[in-house]
């Protein structure tokens, strides 16, 4: 059965996600996957039903993607958080801008000049602060030490991390996590107890 995929600007978590899903799918319209930056429906959409969907992701603040290098920019960010999400390559020993010449079967450079233009930043500075990112929710939310989340993100060691941390926001990860606990957010570790 023939599917349409749909590029999408603008979607940055996984609420964004959701929130297109739902609203998709109250429209009637029959998703068969979702990502950050695409929608792949079930069967081809028309004219008509890409104008609903058009309208749908205007009204939540997103827009269709239409250019070709918007979309490759997409698909390249997407490929970053995969990436991230996996543990960084850690097991496999590959770079991020190796596996990306790889998947998109283009030049590194040429990649990363098309990102540093649309998202105004190069690359490597996206992938660390998403990185950041994912540590920071760890350390909220999980009772895993430093050692453990670097191993987990691909981090050499607990000091790199650190050091790349304090670096990305300013604190220490050991002061980011009081200040979260100061304030009511972390999440306390039960997971060693007995039920």
């Amino acid at each position: 059965m023939e599917s349409t995929q749909v590029n999408i600007k603008g979607m940055v978590c996984s609420r964004c996600i959701f929130t297109i899903r739902e609203s998709l799918q109250k429209a009637g319209m029959f998703v068969r996957d979702i990502s950050l930056g695409k929608v792949t429906f079930c069967k081809p959409i028309d004219d008509p039903q890409k104008t609903t969907v058009r309208s749908i992701l205007s009204g939540l603040g997103f827009e269709l993607v239409s250019d070709k290098r918007e979309t490759r920019f997409l698909e390249i960010r997407e490929f970053i958080h995969q990436w991230i999400a996996a543990g960084s390559g850690r097991e496999q020993g590959v770079t991020l801008s190796e596996s990306l010449s790889r998947h998109f079967m283009q030049n590194y450079d040429t990649l990363s000049e098309l990102f540093s233009q649309m998202e105004g930043k190069s690359i490597e500075k996206y992938h660390i602060e998403k990185r950041i990112e994912v540590v920071k929710e760890s350390l909220v939310y999980t009772g895993k030490s430093l050692s453990q989340i670097a191993y987990e993100r691909g981090y050499s060691s607990a000091h790199h991390l650190s050091a790349q941390f304090k670096k990305v926001t300013g604190l220490n990860p050991s002061h980011f996590k009081q200040i979260q606990r100061s304030k009511g957010l972390i999440v306390p570790d039960h997971s060693n107890e007995k039920v």
